[in-house]
């Protein structure tokens, strides 16, 4: 109520979006018929939303908290898409921000967590939030503007209510002045974050090459932060990155898997990439089959035009005994074959990838194509030495694999 009286007194166009959450029976329909009446009364748009939140919450598996937060910032949200209004201003004040802050430390938070709630997020606005909640009141009673209290606010239910009523008065016994040290704190923090956050932006552009929706990513232990960072960012636990970048058996070759997503050491730094879905393709005839954004293209070649490449992507083969159909797969543990030029003796693919000193991400996205049980190509590596073209073949194909 007072900022919204603030605002309209300071000569802003402003338009009041209310939400009745169902949550307190006639006292939340006391608080929007409250708001809708002095809105009335000083010409000024009201907007309201009545949601079922305890039904909601249920729906979306959530609870009342979060879910009357999803509902009001969905509506908020679409409000903004009309491109009627320029910001959503909200009524955090700076005891919210001080409450925030020892939340954050209780469950434990980076330094963006130690700033707690920003003036300025987006298109959302907190013209209050280094007004403290008793300079609020005080302006309430002066300037005659009418407010209700949510009775929710005095339990002890919620974490929050419980460091405004035991933790921060506790507090004050050690400082007085805690509202003066938070308010240079929080200065100080947010300067030394936006320092950070430049850095950091400049770390990514030197450090992070994207590969086809993977990453690869290049980086010494002093910049380990940033690193942690940005795979928070991209949904994996700080905690998990953590344990994992110092930790002195993660060596190249060492993966850690969390949800959809692989992160490996590898030779000169990291890699991130989406786990990919086992690949078990049947060719049953020649032709040119999709595999994800890849493709391979097999196709019977005149025994004249058999001319030998260097590109690696392109192989012919002697087709003389081979049964169809075909198999294309990746790589599983005792796969052998035997390399073209080692004149016919076997080698697990294993050691072959091991001796190219491959990354994990690059082994695991080697291909094989079989006949039966014998591997006839290690795709884009080396053909298999009992398929390869020799004087005298007679039914020979090009293999070509396009990468996506």
């Amino acid at each position: 109520m007072v900022l919204i009286a603030a605002l309209h007194e300071l000569g802003y166009a402003t338009t009041e979006a209310h939400v009745n959450f169902q949550l307190r029976g006639k006292d939340s329909d006391d608080d929007a018929l409250l708001v809708k009446k002095w809105c009335q009364d000083h010409d000024i748009p009201f907007l309201e939303q009545t949601v079922d939140t305890k039904q909601y919450a249920t729906l979306h598996k959530l609870n009342t908290q979060s879910a009357a937060r999803e509902i009001r910032y969905n509506w908020w949200n679409s409000l903004m898409e009309s491109n009627t209004y320029d910001f959503i201003a909200t009524a955090h004040h700076f005891d919210d921000n001080i409450e925030t802050f020892l939340l954050n430390i209780l469950r434990g938070t980076g330094i963006k967590g130690l700033r707690g709630i920003p003036p300025q997020r987006e298109y959302f606005i907190r013209p209050l939030i280094n007004v403290s909640r008793s300079e609020i009141e005080t302006f309430s009673n002066e300037y005659d503007i009418p407010f209700r209290t949510d009775q929710s606010n005095m339990s002890d239910a919620y974490q929050r209510n419980k460091i405004r009523h035991h933790l921060i008065p506790f507090l004050k016994e050690f400082n007085p002045d805690l509202d003066s040290v938070m308010r240079h704190m929080f200065q100080r923090i947010g300067l030394e974050l936006k320092a950070w956050d430049f850095n950091y932006e400049e770390w990514q552009k030197k450090n992070i090459i994207q590969e086809n929706g993977n990453y690869q990513l290049q980086t010494g232990k002093e910049e380990f932060a940033f690193l942690l960072k940005w795979l928070e960012e991209k949904g994996i636990p700080w905690s998990l990155a953590f344990d994992f970048v110092s930790s002195a058996q993660a060596g190249s070759g060492k993966f850690l898997d969390y949800e959809e997503f692989r992160f490996s050491r590898t030779h000169h730094g990291y890699y991130l990439e989406r786990k990919q879905l086992p690949i078990n393709i049947r060719i049953e005839q020649p032709g040119t089959f999709q595999i994800g954004k890849d493709e391979i293209t097999i196709e019977k070649e005149p025994v004249e035009n058999y001319n030998k490449t260097l590109d690696p992507w392109t192989e012919y083969a002697d087709f003389n005994g081979i049964q169809w159909p075909l198999e294309l797969s990746v790589v599983t543990a005792g796969d052998h074959f035997q390399p073209l030029g080692m004149m016919g003796r076997s080698k697990k693919i294993q050691d072959y990838l091991v001796d190219l000193k491959l990354d994990l991400h690059q082994k695991d996205q080697v291909r094989i194509l079989k006949s039966g049980n014998t591997i006839i190509w290690l795709v884009g590596m080396r053909l298999d030495e009992r398929v390869k073209v020799k004087p005298g073949s007679k039914e020979i194909f090009r293999l070509y694999y396009k990468r996506g």
